[in-house]
């Protein structure tokens, strides 16, 4: 049974779509919910599109095991597509896999049957409140791209960002401006043009924005350093994905996305090596890891100078561009 109509007539409530091809879950789900939410209820994956495609839905509970398709095809289809919504997976067939891949396509949560009504809209009535957050996050970024457009102004966009972005995350926006300063100390030494300089502080300053975008996400029997490790690898794309067709330069955009690129080929999002990375990029990811070491960023606490120069020299072809490292470590004080 399907309902392609709103459950409810409360217009200025959130709309939620649920996938469910059992009768007896989607039937709970849509008693728990009536009362709070404008819902559609489906139970194949062809109608549920139908319903995305041509009704502004904020957020989708999504069932891994449906009739037509399996949850995790339609996912992709979604994200193919860039139609931004939450979606939240409420399976009984859940493994670490299926769990680790849906993260990978950037759900908010992930839960299995039988579930608990109090958790699940708990869980339910975070994601639309950080969808809301990360909505306000967008207009501002919009507002930032625009001041670079008028006016190409590094110092006055990076004010702007401070002031909107600080109270949310006040800690990564410190390590923004850290960052940020590291990568000017190096690009005032390369010899690059001031445009490029500027591009390059400017990206340093945005790389991590992508961390404010993700969402807790649960995953099924998977431990803390586990789900780190994994939400860590979304952010680059997450943050590129914020900032995608606002007037920022282009070195910004390689920046957000290829920060967490490694020299030797292994790191991520797209295991670039060598000088397959951009060199912004791989200033940023210099100047991160500087950071990262000298603040204790890396949970080891912090250490001093000298042994931060001697990680980078050492990491000096693996991690980090050779030639860079050995030259900062002789620029920083």
């Amino acid at each position: 049974m399907i309902s392609l109509a709103p459950s409810s007539s409360m217009s200025n409530q959130p709309s939620i779509l649920i996938v469910e091809d059992e009768a007896g879950p989607r039937e709970a789900l849509r008693t728990v919910l009536s009362p709070y939410y404008n819902l559609f209820t489906v139970d194949r994956a062809e109608v549920a599109l139908q319903i995305l495609d041509q009704q502004p839905i904020d957020l989708v509970t999504l069932d891994l095991k449906l009739p037509d398709q399996q949850g995790l095809d339609l996912l992709s289809e979604l994200r193919r597509k860039g139609i931004e919504v939450e979606v939240i997976i409420i399976t009984g067939y859940g493994t670490l896999q299926s769990a680790i891949d849906a993260i990978r396509h950037g759900i908010s949560a992930y839960i299995l049957k039988p579930f608990n009504i109090a958790e699940l809209l708990e869980v339910i009535n975070r994601t639309l409140e950080r969808r809301r957050q990360l909505r306000s996050l967008q207009e501002a970024l919009q507002a930032f791209g625009k001041l670079w457009m008028d006016h190409s102004d590094t110092k006055a966009t990076i004010q702007h960002i401070e002031t909107i972005l600080g109270a949310k995350n006040p800690e990564l926006i410190q390590h923004a401006g850290r960052v940020s300063f590291y990568a000017s100390l190096l690009t005032e030494h390369l010899g690059l043009s001031s445009a490029e300089c500027e591009a390059i502080q400017l990206g340093a300053y945005l790389h991590d924005i992508g961390q404010i975008g993700i969402q807790e996400r649960l995953m099924l029997n998977a431990s803390r350093s586990q789900q780190e490790q994994e939400l860590k690898k979304c952010h680059p794309v997450i943050g590129e994905r914020m900032l995608s067709g606002l007037s920022f330069p282009t070195p910004v955009y390689r920046i957000l996305r290829h920060h967490h690129e490694r020299f030797d080929g292994t790191g991520f999002p797209d295991g670039l090596s060598g000088d397959r990375i951009p060199l912004a990029a791989r200033i940023v990811t210099l100047a991160d890891v500087f950071d990262n070491l000298v603040t204790g960023r890396t949970g080891l606490g912090p250490i001093p100078i000298p042994e931060a120069r001697e990680y980078l020299r050492r990491e000096a072809g693996t991690s980090l561009d050779p030639e860079l490292a050995d030259f900062f470590a002789k620029v920083v004080w």
